[in-house]
């Protein structure tokens, strides 16, 4: 039975094992005609109070102790923005942002959990202002997560064709944008429909671990949802109908 037009699971065997967390997938992708749409919920929802609701209990809160020393001073520098400074990202600055996310070789766990340890979600970097070696600097670059470094894949695009690509309006770029990338059929065969999201979870883990590096280092960081799905796979060199992308983070001084 087709789901959608042109889309049957049975060709398609990456997805075979969760068709409707694919159309889940498709229906909320972005490209440039559904990005005037999204823009135009967004303007008119900008007149609606912010936030949402909490719950009504008829008991109060039983007031619980404060975070003090160091880890209570980085979540107070965690903050989101759209606006970066002019300097550089060094390999030290890189290596400690991502080091939440390294694989720990020859060690039983990692740092951060995966659904049935199937680790879904691969990470590519674009190197924006690289003060650092000529192979990586102005590239984009695939995060080996073993090796616990950075393999250059290709050139980065220059901050405008980059900012349309992320459907973003900055005038100035961050040092470095990372990409969240998910491979899903291994969570999927596993775990079906309920792998999609197992794949958000993991996604979001990692956002929580890279903004708290971002924020020990003082910089600032953003996540971005607003990139167009197809044309951030094709600057990856990536397969469309294999991967998908998840969330980019820009982030520097």
């Amino acid at each position: 039975m087709s789901l959608d037009p042109g889309f049957d699971s049975s060709d398609d065997a990456p997805w075979a094992d969760a068709p409707l967390f694919r159309l889940f997938w498709k229906n909320g992708e972005l490209n440039a005609s559904r990005a005037v749409s999204m823009g135009q919920r967004i303007a008119l929802d900008a007149a609606r109070p912010g936030g949402t609701p909490g719950p009504v209990h008829s008991r109060a809160a039983v007031p619980l102790p404060d975070l003090a020393g160091d880890a209570a001073a980085a979540w107070q520098r965690r903050h989101s923005t759209r606006a970066f400074g002019p300097q550089a990202a060094s390999v030290q600055d890189l290596g400690a942002l991502l080091h939440p996310l390294r694989a720990r070789r020859h060690e039983p766990y990692r740092l951060l959990p995966s659904g049935g340890a199937k680790y879904p979600i691969q990470t590519y970097v674009a190197l924006c202002r690289l003060d650092g070696p000529r192979e990586l600097a102005g590239h984009i670059a695939w995060y080996d997560s073993e090796a616990h470094g950075l393999a250059p894949v290709r050139d980065c695009p220059a901050w405008e064709t980059l900012a349309r690509v992320l459907g973003v309006d900055w005038p100035d770029g961050p040092a470095a944008v990372i990409f969240l990338i998910a491979r899903p059929e291994n969570m999927l065969a596993k775990y079906g429909e309920r792998g999609g999201r197992f794949m958000l979870l993991e996604a979001g883990a990692y956002l929580g671990a890279l903004s708290y590096q971002a924020a020990q280092a003082g910089w600032g960081g953003c996540a971005i949802g607003s990139f167009h799905d197809a044309a951030l796979l094709s600057l990856l060199g990536l397969d469309a109908e294999r991967h998908l992308a998840v969330l980019a983070y820009a982030c520097g001084p």
